[in-house]
């Protein structure tokens, strides 16, 4: 029996997993880190952090698995979009990682949209530029603090400083540097005019090459540090939310996820890039060769709920949204005409509106703490089918849809998909999709499964939910009011 390391670098901790050759979870040890602000817009992190996380997470499953350790056939890596280091000619890190949370790049993209840079970086890269990207903070970087810019010799975005520490070797794949806008999406290579445009050397990034190649080995320096065995292949990896898409099964043209997560997120895998020209969606390279990744975002998804926890049920533990679940379960179908706009922090996809905040629309006598409940539950699906809408407008067929995150776990949540969607709705089995989808692309690596076909056979589907006719026809209403809402308030935001 061999056994594969998935490593996944999240902007709140590092988690470590270990899986044997048959897609099984023998354990996961996690370890949690800050991010750092002490300047308005700052959010960096120390990357000795992730590090020493990895290293914890290792030392705790290898005491609780030693033979099961010993036979690591190899590792793969997955972690935050965007974040980045600086390293000197040493290899010695300059300063706190860059984190997509920074907001401090804003400059950066206005002074883009007023001398046409932005319009020209989109056409290049596929992508609209926000502050979110790892360009516009190197720009802020040089310009902020030349004498340390001057003692930069590689940038390296988080996952892959960690790929360097095991290994020894600098690269990078598709899926992460299509977050650096210095990536030609389309393409799949390095942008050698993003790079001129912006005045950027395009050696300070690794070279590109595809997220199963075996990018290098653990040395014997990192093997000391980590009680992995020197010699353990390790292969390329990917973003983190590509990889959890993976482990959820996107592999064909047409096949979706939908996270109810923190955030909400519509994923859907594609054999053909896709521009949105009216910058709604983003398109990224996909970890498997040959795909893309098509991306919708709902900024507050299941943190709609938490606010209400928070705010009306103030104390209370993670078990309280089983009780919304239930109670929410009781109520029909459109809430008696209240309607949630799930927009506390704004909102992304297709809107990109930091301005946009929540709204009850509706409320009345009538109205019990369920309604208000199933409200938010109905209203984050409509955001989320907002997203799907402009997939479709570009042509993109969805032909299954996968659910996971924390509101998977709410059957009557799950109902409310089925039925707006009108679409049947699949459940994941797998608790750590990221784990499995690393454990996919390190057996595809390795040769432990020869194709992305038996491949499938690791995705296990545990509920499967179906449009209630009534109920699809209650919502294709409630939608089209929730549409207009935001259209008639947007200027008063």
């Amino acid at each position: 029996m061999h056994y594969y390391l998935s490593i996944d670098l999240g902007t709140m901790g590092i988690k470590t997993c270990l899986i044997d050759e048959e897609g099984s979870l023998i354990a996961c040890q996690s370890y949690e880190y800050a991010i750092q602000s002490k300047k308005q817009g700052e959010a960096v992190q120390d990357a000795n952090e992730w590090w020493k996380g990895l290293q914890k997470g290792l030392l705790e499953i290898k005491g609780q698995f030693a033979k099961e350790f010993e036979l690591i056939a190899a590792i793969s890596i997955c972690g935050q979009m965007h974040t980045h280091v600086y390293l000197d000619d040493h290899n010695e890190v300059l300063c706190d990682a860059i984190t997509w949370l920074d907001q401090r790049g804003d400059i950066i993209i206005q002074e883009w949209k007023d001398n046409g840079i932005y319009e020209r970086l989109f056409e290049l890269t596929a992508n609209f530029p926000t502050t979110t990207y790892t360009a516009p903070n190197v720009i802020r970087i040089r310009r902020e603090n030349p004498d340390m810019y001057k003692k930069v010799k590689k940038i390296l975005l988080a996952k892959d400083y960690i790929k360097f520490k095991l290994t020894g070797q600098m690269m990078t794949e598709p899926s992460d540097a299509s977050g650096t806008l210095l990536y030609d999406v389309e393409n799949l290579k390095w942008s050698d005019e993003a790079f001129q445009l912006l005045s950027i050397e395009k050696a300070l990034f690794p070279e590109v090459a595809p997220s199963t190649h075996t990018m290098g080995r653990v040395t014997k320096q990192a093997s000391t540090e980590t009680g992995l065995k020197e010699g353990i292949p390790v292969v390329n990896g990917g973003s983190d939310h590509s990889v959890a898409e993976i482990g959820s099964g996107l592999f064909e043209s047409g096949s979706v996820s939908v996270i109810v997560g923190t955030a909400g997120v519509v994923a859907s895998c594609s054999d053909q890039p896709k521009k949105d020209h009216k910058r709604r969606i983003i398109c990224w390279a996909y970890p498997l060769e040959g795909k893309w990744d098509l991306l919708g975002i709902t900024q507050t998804a299941a943190s709609s709920l938490t606010w209400f926890r928070n705010t009306f049920d103030s104390g209370s533990d993670g078990e309280i949204f089983k009780d919304y679940s239930k109670i929410a379960s009781e109520v029909e179908a459109g809430s008696q005409g209240l309607i949630f706009l799930p927009y506390l922090l704004g909102e992304r996809t297709p809107y990109w509106d930091s301005k946009a905040r929540g709204v009850y629309f509706g409320l009345s006598m009538n109205h019990k703490k369920a309604h208000m409940v199933r409200a938010i539950m109905e209203g984050v699906v409509f955001s989320l089918k907002n997203c799907m809408d402009v997939f479709e407008e570009l042509g993109i067929g969805l032909t299954s849809i996968k659910t996971l995150g924390g509101g998977s776990k709410s059957p009557v949540w799950r109902q409310i998909e089925a039925s707006v969607f009108n679409k049947p709705i699949h459940t994941i089995e797998a608790e750590e999709p990221s784990a499995i989808g690393n454990f996919i692309l390190a057996s595809l690596g390795t040769g432990n499964i020869k194709s992305v076909e038996e491949a499938k056979k690791f995705i296990k589907v545990t509920q499967r939910e179906q449009p209630i006719k009534e109920e699809q026809k209650l919502y294709l209403g409630q939608y089209e009011k929730f549409l207009k809402l935001y259209d008639r308030i947007k200027d008063m935001y």
